[in-house]
């Protein structure tokens, strides 16, 4: 018994001596993990009623949570409600994590800490800044609210309220983010309204009207699905309601209204549009790679060529793949677009192309895009529509950059393994039959094809056979072939037909034998025909002349001569004017060109003009003979360099007013030759130049020197001494450097920048001036005294002396220190300083001065002088906004946006001190009676005068702007510039009178989106009153019985404009085209030429386009400077454009004075289109430039000479 008592004793023993153990351990371990405190200046323990024991500590408290250390000036600590408070510089530190905030709250027993104000917390992996955080330490997990900013793994997440827990095995933490949220990383910004992101998975969901905006691409979705791959994303999926809108810009043609030859282009933005019912947007390296849109896929692109808009491109089909590569900068370009199952599109150009006027309508099955290369191939069913045009076929390829379509058979293969063709191509035309070809090519500019074994179409010429074989490359034969310029077919005006055909590809065309047929009826026949073929190139031959006769000419022959196409970088036009009753113009012109390199040209012109009207003189007695040289070149060189030339020469200085034909000529008196060089470098924002020019007055020796005769009436008379005229203004050479703006320090980073920019320029300057002088010698009797005695006139007279020549110099440096800053963080500060220095090596000195100040023994002095000027300014605005939810009928809301600013400006007067430092650019000198006055030695050099003037000046502007939110067709859709109201003034702080400007404003409403009203108004501060019947102001501001300034009204402006349009009904209409009086043309088969189709009814579709079109505006301008004398303009302007048929077309313009109720000028212009001929018919009824010019003429190009034209009135002057 006593063994198991034994044994049950020891098993007690045992067993509480485990119990102590464990809790020996446990109160070791929680006296370890427990709030300690390891320092505190001051330490003071209260209890409360209720027995509560707080302790206040004060000066450099720490304490110790296990690993984490925790600093702060002041403390509470409840150790029985395990509660701990820290207050002012409160830092935690638990190894490389670091927390600070304003003030601090532990949960001791949860470990759990709430920050208060400025909270920012870092770690290896992530950094945090709140205005409150709850931070968990077990689970290294926390809530932020309030101005989140959390960065990790390159992103920057900003948001009202964010969550987050990090895992120790991962390097990033998991978070959901809420509230405005805005997610920024190296090449994307996100926005939306929650995200949510998974560390260990790598994959982020944004939900809430989510957009992301990368490379300028804003992709959108109801939620977009992120995944990334070792923190670079991979995958974007957008499940529902897919769309990427890419902004593009380029230049835009100007629509030509004249026949003016010079193009002008305007800067404008356009938005590529991509939608889909699902996306999925693949990347590689972070950069895009490729996006596929399914689910009534469409897209909209814009095209581009050398940066000038050619037109958009609208695809759709069941699927979209869009595929991406990275330029040089690293920015995804588009490169291809696939489209796959019921693919359709339209190619729509632009309104000012000259090329493609319509638009392009495809389909097919398959669809494939390669934008760098400019193609396009339909596969499967492949239709285009275009105009009147409709291809067809198995296969085609267009190529933007030509314009060009490639159609082939598609191939297949059948069960037995042999391929075979299919689907042959197929052109439709209407009014003409089908073309059919093994392949055909089509010019969608210019209209013309060419189709093996059919039919085909060289330049203007168009050919047809049973078929066309080419032996040769550039050799072609034809049985059974017709040919025409007319491209009405298959009932051409006129064609010739034979039975054999050679052509030879931009050389020659072989027929034997052939006859020719016009309107179907056979003329005349030949054994055999040779015509020119050249493709488009280059080639010599002769230009044809014009014919007229004016009253000042008399009967002329102009501009007979011929091309010499030297080779293909030279060619050479001569030119042959012959006037009956003027005399004899000869002109050359060569031009060169080297592509890549250079160009240029020389042009030669002799005149030889008879001195009376009898032609018979015109080498026996010539009236005036003269001849003139121009030499201009243009090189672009490596490393951007440029060369540029330009240089005139003429044999006298009566060249072009004497022997010039047109008016331009006559009024051209200045020979201005000059050469220039410039060197670039783009990166460092350098940039250097230095030229050499002349520029020589033709008129100069004219007017000063008296002649007989033609140049009489030039003759200047000088009426002071020191009076000139310049003959020539050279300068050897002119040279200048320029560092273009920079940013100074590289900038500081925290929202202000700093630039500076400098130039200088070095000019050495040479003229040659006539100068007058005083002549003594002259002496002139003006008549007799009452004694008989001769009274002479001693006035002073001048004369001109001769010919002299004077050389100056100057060196310019310029320096400008610019900056901008934010001020509260709401108003931007724009402070700039520019200083300049000025060396010349001749300035003046005198002496004495006249009662008024002028020198009087003035003289230029060889020597260095120096000048140093500068001016500063600073301008400040901001921006308020004002939103306005006002529903009145589609109107939803309207946005008020105000831009206040305010500038001055500042120069000082440099007659005086400046800052107590006087720079002594004046010199004082004095009367005879002791007067003193202010000398400037700088005056009438290169460089000017030095400003007396000081200029204290404050610029002020408001700017307005409204915008609109309608609902249009169950949409929202935002109105930018609903109104615009802009005013300015300022205030000049030393003007000796009226220092207040006049208030200018302008006001510009854009109506339904179409009709644009401007107004302007000009105020004026100041009031004014009588003087003599006339109304001056007077130094006195205008206030209103309140004691406000109220401006007068004196200026207004205001203008509008309206567009109206008409279409024509469609309809179809019977034509016979046996009748030449239903249809346009009879009707010739080329196949059977010598049968005629009678009674062959042909339906004739109708297009219902544009009837007529026409624009009115209107300008009124009010003057109310004086209400007793207003004065009023009002000006109409009205264009119309009526398109009767398709082949009729008028036109009329026409000026209005709405106040005289007059019309001031009108003009009638008449087009027909006769086929293959035109005819057009232009007339102005009555005024300075009334007449009439009528020319019927052959389309083509090769026929352009053969017209028939009569005109009077303007029309018949030379230059026209």
């Amino acid at each position: 018994m006593e063994a198991p008592l034994e044994r049950a004793l020891f098993g007690r023993q045992f067993v509480r001596l485990i119990l102590l153990s464990i809790l020996l351990l446990f109160s070791a371990v929680t006296s370890q993990d427990r709030l300690r405190l390891v320092h505190a200046d001051e330490l003071e323990n209260i209890t409360d009623e209720e027995g509560n024991a707080t302790q206040f500590l004060r000066g450099n408290v720490k304490f110790r949570k296990g690993e984490a250390i925790l600093t702060s000036d002041r403390a509470y600590y409840r150790q029985a409600a395990h509660s701990a408070t820290f207050v002012q510089d409160v830092r935690m530190e638990r190894g490389e994590q670091v927390l600070t905030a304003d003030s601090l709250h532990m949960d001791t027993e949860l470990d759990i800490l709430t920050g208060y104000g400025r909270n920012e917390f870092s770690d290896p992996d992530y950094h945090l800044t709140s205005d409150t955080l709850e931070y968990h330490m077990e689970i290294d997990s926390g809530s932020a609210n309030g101005s989140v900013r959390f960065v990790q793994q390159q992103q920057t997440i900003t948001a009202h309220r964010i969550t987050y827990r990090k895992k120790e095995e991962l390097d990033a933490a998991s978070y959901t983010a809420s509230g405005n949220v805005v997610i920024e990383e190296e090449n994307r910004r996100t926005t939306c309204g929650k995200s949510v992101y998974n560390a260990g998975a790598e994959s982020s969901v944004l939900l809430e009207n989510p957009v992301i905006t990368q490379e300028n691409r804003i992709i959108s979705g109801t939620e977009i699905f992120l995944t990334y791959d070792d923190e670079i994303l991979k995958l974007l999926t957008i499940p529902d309601k897919a769309h990427i809108i890419y902004p593009s810009s380029g230049k835009v043609k100007s629509p030509a209204d004249t026949t003016d030859s010079n193009e002008e282009y305007t800067l404008e933005q356009f938005e590529d549009d991509m939608s889909g019912k699902r996306l999925e947007a693949f990347m590689v390296d972070g950069k895009l790679d490729s996006v596929r849109l399914e689910g009534m896929a469409t897209t909209l692109y814009h095209l581009f060529e050398d940066s000038v808009y050619q037109g958009k491109n609208i695809a759709s089909g069941d699927t979209i793949t869009l595929e991406f590569t990275s330029d040089s900068a690293g920015n995804a370009e588009l490169q291809t677009i696939k489209v796959v199952g019921g693919a359709r599109g339209e190619y729509h150009p632009d309104d000012a192309s000259d090329t493609i006027s319509d638009p392009i309508v495809y389909r097919a099955d398959t669809l494939d895009y390669l934008i760098p290369e400019e193609l396009t191939t339909l596969r499967k069913g492949a239709r285009i529509d275009y105009q009147d045009l409709q291809l067809e076929s198995g296969f085609v390829a267009v190529l933007w950059d030509e314009n060009l379509m490639h159609a082939l058979p598609s191939l297949t293969t059948e069960k037995d393994s042999i391929p075979r063709h299919e689907n042959f191509p197929v052109l439709k035309q209407k009014g003409r039959d089908p073309m059919t070809g093994k392949s055909i090519t089509y010019n969608l500019s210019t209209g013309r094809g060419r189709v093996k074994h059919g039919k085909t179409q060289l330049d203007d010429g168009y050919y047809r056979g049973s078929e066309i074989r080419n032996r040769e490359e550039d050799t072609y034969y034809v049985s059974q072939s017709a040919y025409t310029t007319c491209d009405l077919d298959p009932s051409p005006h006129f064609h010739f037909q034979s039975k054999q055909m050679k052509m030879i590809s931009q050389d020659k065309i072989f027929v034997k034998p052939i006859v020719l047929y016009l309107g179907g009826v056979p003329l005349f026949g030949l054994p055999f025909g040779v015509f020119p073929d050249q493709g488009g190139r280059r080639h010599s031959g002769w230009i044809m002349p014009s014919y007229g006769q004016n009253a000042s000419q008399g009967r002329y022959l102009k501009k007979l001569g011929y091309f010499w196409a030297v080779n293909e970088f030279v060619n050479s036009q001569f030119f042959f004017d012959f006037y009956d009753e003027r005399g004899i113009l000869f002109q050359s012109r060569n031009s060169y060109f080297v592509r890549y390199g250079f160009n240029g040209s020389f042009n030669f012109r002799y005149n030889r003009f008879i001195a009376d009207k009898e032609i018979t003189d015109l080498f026996d007695r010539p009236g005036s003979v003269g001849w003139s040289v121009n030499w201009n070149h243009r090189q672009k060189m490596r490393h951007n360099q440029s060369f540029n030339v330009n240089g005139s020469y003429y044999s006298d200085n009566t060249f072009n007013r004497k022997l010039g034909v047109d008016r331009s000529t006559r009024l051209n008196q200045s020979a201005i030759s000059k050469a220039n060089y410039s060197k670039r470098w783009p990166k460092l924002g350098l940039s250097l130049s230095a030229s050499v020019s002349e520029n020589r007055n033709l008129m100069a020796e004219a007017k000063t020197h008296k002649t007989e005769g033609f140049d009489a009436i030039y003759y200047e008379a000088p009426v002071r001494e020191g009076q000139r005229i310049n003959e020539t203004n050279a300068v050897l050479p002119s040279l200048s450097f320029r560092k273009g703006q920079s940013q100074l320090f590289g900038g500081s980073g925290k929202g202000s920048s700093i630039y500076w920019s400098y130039n200088s320029a070095l000019k050495n300057k040479q003229t040659g001036f006539y100068e007058s002088a005083y002549d003594t010698t002259y002496v002139d009797s003006v008549g007799e005294d009452s004694l008989g005695n001769t009274i002479f006139d001693t006035t002073d007279s001048f004369i001109w002396q001769d010919l002299d020549h004077d050389q100056d110099n100057s060196w310019i440096h310029n320096f400008s220190l610019s900056g901008s800053f934010r001020l509260f963080q709401h108003i931007a500060v724009q402070p700039r300083v520019s200083f300049r220095e000025e060396w010349i090596t001749r300035y003046y000195d005198a002496t004495a001065a006249d009662y008024a100040g002028n020198a009087l023994d003035k003289q230029e002095v060889d020597g260095f002088l120096a000048r140093h000027t500068g001016s500063l300014s600073l301008s400040a605005n901001t921006k308020l906004y004002g939103l306005f939810p006002v529903k009145i009928g589609p109107l939803l809301a309207l946005r008020h946006t105000m831009t206040p600013s305010i500038g001055f400006s500042y120069t000082p007067d440099y007659s005086k001190p400046i800052l107590g430092y006087d720079p002594g650019y004046f010199k004082t000198i004095t009367d005879s009676i002791g007067g003193e006055h202010l000398f400037d030695p700088f005056s009438g050099t290169m460089i000017g005068a030095t400003s007396i003037r000081e200029a204290k000046k404050i610029n002020f502007s408001l700017k307005n702007v409204l915008q609109a939110k309608v609902l249009q067709g169950g949409e929202e859709k935002k109105i930018n510039n609903l109104l615009t109201w802009n005013m300015s003034s300022s205030y000049n702080f030393t003007a000796e009178q009226f220092k207040l400007a006049n208030l200018r404003s302008s006001i510009r409403a854009k109506l339904a989106g179409k009709l644009n009203l401007d107004f302007s108004m000009t105020h004026d501060f100041y009031n004014v009153q009588r003087e003599e019947g006339d109304l001056v102001r007077v130094d006195e501001l205008r206030i209103n019985q309140w004691g406000a300034p109220s401006p007068r009204l004196i200026n207004l402006s205001a203008s509008t404009g309206f567009r109206f349009s008409g279409k024509r009904w469609a309809y179809r209409e019977e034509v016979s085209e046996a009748d030449t009086t239903a249809s346009d043309t009879a009707d010739v088969d080329l196949s059977e030429a010598k049968e005629t189709s009678i009674g062959k009814i042909n339906k004739k579709p109708i297009s219902g386009g544009k009837l007529w079109n026409a624009t009115l505006s209107l300008r009124y301008s009010a003057n109310r400077f004086d209400p007793n004398d207003p004065q009023d303009t009002f000006w109409g302007n009205l264009g119309l454009r009526l398109q009767i048929t398709k082949f009729w077309r008028i036109r009329y313009s026409a000026r209005f004075d709405l106040l005289d109720r007059s019309l001031v000028s009108h003009d009638f212009n008449i087009y027909r289109d006769l086929h293959c001929w035109e005819l057009s018919f232009n007339w102005t009824p009555g005024g300075i430039g009334q007449g009439f010019y009528l020319k019927i003429s052959v389309k083509s190009p090769t026929l352009d000479d053969l017209k028939v034209e009569s005109k009077r009135g303007r029309w018949n002057l030379p230059y026209f």
